[in-house]
């Protein structure tokens, strides 16, 4: 199971002044997103990730969005209490910090949250694209800190898919990820327009799938 403790960074967004072009990500405040996880090669289910925006505000370079997430067991009982698991993130001059104030939570959700950076996705990418190396710090109670990177990105295919949300046209981006300097992960994520992850797979250094995540309802 890849350890993704401290990576909180869900569709970092920035949206006061979106491009012409919908983004990659929900952008509309009390949306909820709901994910279905499942591990290893035989694709066992593991539990579920339930994201909602609650704010946003500002532009891609300055913005401070507030998330609020529930995570669920495999039999729908929550692994972090009836309280939801809420943080803030920030954006500064386009450089991305993960405000978490709960260490319960944030170790009890690590094995349930996804992974990546779908905030520096352009919006005209198309098959070819090579995007940008980018990276998420997370910041725990103001005195800890952890780092995240993602390498080798690239836009490498665009097609239907079907998940249980529904059928969306999506583009796949591939790339190289280190949590707290380990790794590298192989990670692919199936984006959409105007809603953000649909699939996700994770791999180890071995190539063997870890987790894969799929969108269950929007």
């Amino acid at each position: 199971m890849v350890r993704k403790l401290f990576l909180y960074v869900a569709a970092l967004f920035l949206c006061t002044s979106l491009q012409a072009q919908e983004q990659f990500f929900s952008s509309i405040p009390g949306n909820t997103l709901k994910w279905a996880i499942y591990e290893g090669e035989k694709q066992t289910l593991f539990g579920y990730c339930e994201e909602t925006l609650v704010s946003m505000n500002g532009d891609s370079q300055n913005a401070q969005v507030k998330y609020s997430y529930r995570f669920y067991d495999k039999k729908g009982k929550s692994v972090i209490g009836k309280d939801p698991f809420e943080f803030q993130v920030d954006i500064v001059d386009g450089k991305v910090t993960a405000h978490v104030s709960d260490m319960f939570k944030a170790i009890k959700s690590g094995d349930y949250m996804y992974v990546g950076d779908i905030s520096t996705i352009p919006a005209d990418i198309e098959v070819g694209t090579k995007l940008k190396d980018s990276e998420i710090k997370a910041k725990l109670l103001d005195i800890f800190d952890t780092k995240n990177e993602f390498k080798n990105r690239s836009v490498t295919d665009k097609c239907e898919i079907e998940v249980p949300a529904g059928k969306f046209d999506c583009y796949l981006i591939e790339d190289e990820e280190y949590f707290s300097g380990k790794g590298p992960f192989g990670v692919k994520t199936w984006v959409s327009r105007g809603v953000g992850i649909v699939r996700q797979e994770i791999r180890n250094k071995k190539g063997e799938i870890t987790q894969i995540y799929v969108l269950e309802s929007k």
